[in-house]
């Protein structure tokens, strides 16, 4: 049964026992005060019943009036507690449509990554440019480093961290290779970079060099 279904139950039960309860408070569990009543009014005499009967009719209204104030009370609570519900169904269905666009752009960015970074080796991947733009790279290493649990890349992806030296370079040939490295994978990117001058010369320098980027998991 819905959640709307058992609300609608649960109003009928309460407003069921609310009018068994002033029936049976105004005319007895067995109609005992009904018939006590109807005795008391064979006895009175004419002018008098007419009184009572007047004042019985004006009571039944008031009771009637309030039985049906009561109804569109409960009906109104009732529309009330159905537009929340609605209001609150409709917001759940625009939440799904949102997150199925969001995890389809994520899937497509997954596989973008994927796509870039499959089947790439650190290292081979760097000795092959430096031999490209005849750079001498030294101390290369590279450091594998698992995602945040919470992040939701964290069950296809991994970070790897490149650290290496390149002494003796001119600038162009430095940011050549730079472009290069970031070019090539689609996924590695220089993180940070340091240059030292060198004694003796203007137009070479020592680097130090540092990137990431992200490769699948092994």
């Amino acid at each position: 049964m819905s959640g709307i279904a058992v609300f609608q139950e649960q109003v009928k039960s309460r407003f069921d026992f609310f009018v068994k309860e002033i029936r049976k408070r105004t005319v007895g569990a067995n109609n005992e005060r009904l018939d006590l009543l109807v005795d008391s009014f064979y006895k009175l005499e004419g002018p008098q019943r007419n009184l009572v009967l007047g004042g019985g009719i004006a009571v039944l209204v008031l009771v009637v009036l309030g039985l049906v104030g009561l109804y569109f009370a409960q009906v109104n609570g009732l529309n009330r507690e159905l537009n929340k519900r609605f209001d609150a169904l409709y917001e759940l269905r625009q939440m799904k449509s949102d997150f199925s666009k969001e995890d389809m752009r994520f899937n497509k960015l997954v596989e973008a990554v994927l796509g870039s970074a499959g089947g790439l080796r650190i290292k081979p991947y760097f000795e092959k440019i430096a031999n490209d733009q005849n750079v001498q790279i030294e101390g290369l290493t590279e450091t594998k480093v698992p995602l945040a649990a919470d992040n939701p890349m964290s069950e296809k992806l991994q970070e790897v961290k490149v650290e290496m030296r390149l002494n003796n370079i001119s600038l162009p040939r430095l940011l050549n290779f730079i472009v290069e490295v970031e070019k090539g994978s689609g996924t590695i990117r220089v993180q940070d970079l340091q240059i030292k001058s060198r004694f003796g010369t203007k137009l070479f320098f020592d680097a130090q060099l540092k990137g990431h980027g992200f490769i699948p998991l092994n």
